[in-house]
This record gives C-alpha cells, structure tokens and sequence, in this order.
C-alpha cells in the first residue's frame, strides 16, 4: 500500500472494506437474522489455521470487524485497532470468506461489482 498516493490508497482501502463487509453479510446474515457468535469464532479459527502464522490474525480483532460489518457491534468499536492491522485482518478474512463461498467467475464479478457500488457510495 506505501507505493499508492493518498486518493488511490483511500479507494483501495474503501474497496477492502466493501468487499469484507458485502462477504461477511453473505456468509453470517440470513435475511435479518445474524448468526450466532459460535459461527463467527469457528469462522475465524478456519482462518487461522490457513495462514502460515496464525498470529498474524488476532482472533479478537477479527471478530469484532466481522461484528461490526453485521451491525452487531457499532463502528466505535473498532477503537483501539490500528488502521494496518484492522486492513490486514479484513484481507485475510475476505480472502477466507471468498474462498469459502467458492464463486463462480459470474459470480465473483458481481460481487466485485457490488463492492465496487457499495465502496463508492459509502466510503468515498
């Protein structure tokens, strides 16, 4: 990211955080209802166990992202978690959610194209 000037680097960040929060609602939301904290916990412990180094994912911190993309925890609550780290863990667990959900390439491009709409209205 330290090679991106400051609007590129604002629309990338934007386009992570749509992206993490339209796949997070896919996986953890049924119309209204939310999933239980259990799901979210075996969720994220998938996920560590994916990486080479699960300390590289706080498993509280990416809990409460997933929280708060469900609305089950206001924005607030992200208070406390560096910018880098709240990126980094949102790539991880959207690369876990994308994987998970094995898209199709149509599939995938209008999920792209949802978080593309949704980063621009949102978080720009």
């Amino acid at each position: 990211m330290n090679q991106l000037d400051g609007p590129a680097t604002n629309q990338y960040v934007s386009l992570v955080t749509a992206a993490f929060f339209e796949a997070a609602r896919r996986r953890f939301m049924k119309g209204e209802e939310v999933a239980d904290d259990g799901k979210i916990i075996d969720f994220v412990t998938s996920v560590r166990l994916r990486v080479d180094d699960p300390e590289v994912l706080d498993p509280n911190v990416a809990e409460t992202l997933i929280n708060i993309a469900l609305g089950k925890l206001p924005p607030e609550a992200r208070k406390g978690i560096s910018g880098e780290v709240s990126h980094g863990s949102k790539i991880l667990l959207l690369a876990g959610l994308i994987g998970d959900a094995q898209l199709s390439a149509d599939e995938l491009d209008a999920f792209l194209a949802t978080a593309r709409e949704m980063a621009d209205e949102v978080f720009s």
